[in-house]
This record gives C-alpha cells, sequence and structure tokens, in this order.
C-alpha cells in the first residue's frame, strides 16, 4: 500500500455574515441564548444564486492555489454533500466542469452531513493507497440555508454555509497513520430531511407542513455526540498505539461550543490544543472540521511536522476520525 498525505488544503465561506442579532428581529430568540446554548454569535449564508458546486470550486481553487499541483493533473474528485445541485447527476461532475480538471473522474458520496469531509480523504486515501490514483482532491460542501426553515428557531441558529477541500497525494511519508469510520441506524430520525426522497416525496401538503425542512431532536443529538467525540479520539489512539501527549491538536466537528467543551474535557485536553471557529460560522455540516483544519494551517497556527486528530459527528448516526501528520 502507498502512503498518503494531505498536501494542500483550501476553504470557502460566503461574504454575508447573519448575526445572532439579526435573527432577533424574526425569531423569539435572543443574542444571548444563542451564545449560551451553542457559542455560535454569527454564521455566513450564500446568496439565492449561488449551488452547492459554486462553493465546492471555490474551496477546490484555494487548495489547488496552495498546492504545487496543476489542476489537469487531478486524477479524481470526490465531493460529499447532502445537498447537491439537482438530485441526479453527481454535483462533483459540476465542480469538475467549474475548476477546469478535465482529466478527472468525479463522483459524490453521501453521509450524515458533518462527517463528509473525512469520509471524503477516507476515499481518496483508499484509491491513492491501492495505487488506483495519485493525486486526489477531497470536497464537502453543504448549503444548510437552503434546507432550514428560518422561523424555527430549534434548528435554523444552528447552520451556515461553508465548503472544505483537500489534495491528497501519493508520498514518500506515511502523512495519513489511521482513519476510523463508523454508522449507527439507531439515530436515523434523529436529524434528518422527513420529505424530497423516496420514502416521502414532495407533496403540496407535506410542503405546507414544512416537512422539506431539516429537523433535529437536540437533546438525543448532544448525548450521541458527547459519547462519540471523545469515544473516536480513543479508539484512534488505542489502534494506533499513541498517547494524547503525543497529539497536538485534536480537531472536531464545530456543532456546538459546549459539545466541544464537554469532549475535551472528557479528554482531559485543554482548548490551547484545537481550533474552534464555531462562534463565527456555525455548523457548516461535512465542512466544518475541514474549514476549521484548513483555517488552522492557513494561519499558522497547525505547522508542518504537527501530528493532528479530526473528529466529526452527525446524521444517520454517522460518525468518523482521522490521525494525520501533517
Amino acid at each position: 500500500m502507498n502512503n498518503v498525505s494531505i498536501v494542500a488544503s483550501g476553504y470557502y465561506v460566503p461574504d454575508q455574515i447573519v448575526t445572532n442579532k439579526d435573527l432577533e428581529k424574526n425569531l423569539d430568540t435572543t443574542d444571548e441564548w444563542i451564545i449560551a446554548k451553542t457559542g455560535i454569535r454569527e454564521r455566513r449564508i450564500a446568496p439565492e444564486t449561488m449551488l452547492t458546486s459554486d462553493m465546492a470550486a471555490a474551496a477546490a481553487m484555494n487548495a489547488i492555489k496552495n498546492s504545487n499541483i496543476a489542476v489537469e493533473d487531478i486524477d479524481l474528485i470526490v465531493l460529499a454533500t447532502n445537498m447537491s445541485d439537482h438530485l441526479s447527476p453527481a454535483c462533483a461532475v459540476k465542480v469538475q466542469e467549474k475548476i477546469g480538471a478535465t482529466r478527472a473522474c468525479a463522483f459524490d458520496i453521501r453521509v450524515g452531513g458533518c462527517p463528509g469531509i473525512i469520509y471524503a480523504m477516507s476515499v481518496a486515501y483508499q484509491y491513492i493507497a491501492s495505487g488506483t490514483y495519485t493525486k486526489v482532491l477531497a470536497l464537502s460542501a453543504d448549503m444548510n440555508s437552503k434546507v432550514v426553515n428560518w422561523q424555527d428557531r430549534k434548528t435554523c441558529v444552528f447552520l451556515g454555509d461553508g465548503a472544505s477541500a483537500f489534495l491528497l497525494q501519493q508520498t514518500e511519508r506515511a502523512g495519513i497513520k489511521n482513519i476510523k469510520l463508523h454508522t449507527s441506524p439507531k439515530g436515523y430520525y434523529d436529524a434528518y430531511i422527513p420529505a424530497g426522497g423516496i420514502a416521502e416525496p414532495i407533496t403540496a401538503t407535506n410542503v405546507s407542513e414544512g416537512r422539506q425542512y431539516f429537523t433535529m431532536n437536540g437533546r438525543n443529538i448532544w448525548k450521541y455526540a458527547t459519547t462519540v467525540f471523545p469515544a473516536t479520539v480513543h479508539e484512534l489512539l488505542e489502534t494506533s498505539h499513541m498517547t494524547l501527549e503525543q497529539i497536538d491538536f485534536v480537531i472536531p466537528h464545530q456543532a456546538n461550543l459546549n459539545i466541544i467543551k464537554e469532549g475535551l474535557q472528557q479528554l482531559n485536553v485543554p482548548l490551547s490544543k484545537t481550533i474552534i471557529n464555531v462562534d463565527k460560522y456555525a455548523n457548516t455540516g461535512g465542512s466544518s472540521v475541514g474549514i476549521a483544519f484548513a483555517e488552522g494551517i492557513e494561519q499558522g497556527i497547525i505547522q508542518s511536522g504537527d501530528t493532528v486528530i479530526l473528529v466529526a459527528f452527525g446524521a444517520g448516526y454517522s460518525w468518523g476520525g482521522m490521525l494525520l501528520e501533517v
């Protein structure tokens, strides 16, 4: 099996900022309540004319700009998204067109939203490790603003839009050292969109009832997230024969500041060993841990040679983690 490393990263968030104060104008909520419950102060919202493929392409071009890889040398594009431009064909094909990756193959994967970039990178890793491809672009993009009811304070305050991108290639050293992925169907209905699939096609009736919007059981999600986050870190360490003292950063999915703090407290990891940006971007779904990781690299907080654990958890239930050296 070939060694695989992440050689470049990029991300994209829309320009428009929607603050908690903005939400106060139309919702029965307050800035103080949202900060206390989530740690979120603002989120980025895409314009009406923007597509998921636009966000993914912007993140991809940022990653390519940060690499020494020419776009025409990319062999494969793997896009994790629950919010494709169309139900069919794959959104990744539109990204391929927009970035000019003429020699690539492109396809989408669907997982429970929030672990998307870890799943995309795990697919990329396998193709490179097996020797099938040498340079793979792993992406995640979720336009959450289009699938939430902006009158539902239980969901809309948590979510924002964004995309993350990573270029992976065969390398002499083993940058990616361990990957763990999991699913459990017991939480299938704790975070989902009821209408729009085969089980419940869109009708005038269910649209009038708002069943085309994302819904969530917050209490169950809290219990699940605060359990699998530290458990996945321990699993990666144990199977890698490493200790937390050997890890420079533990970066979790940016869903809720209180979940992050609870998980880190269980692990006895200080806040100085993580990256937190949920306050300014909210939960960007499958891109959130990728944006935090890429932003940490961009700002020089994470540097070459650092050992990092990425962990993300989402609907399904689905969760996953990756241990790597930058």
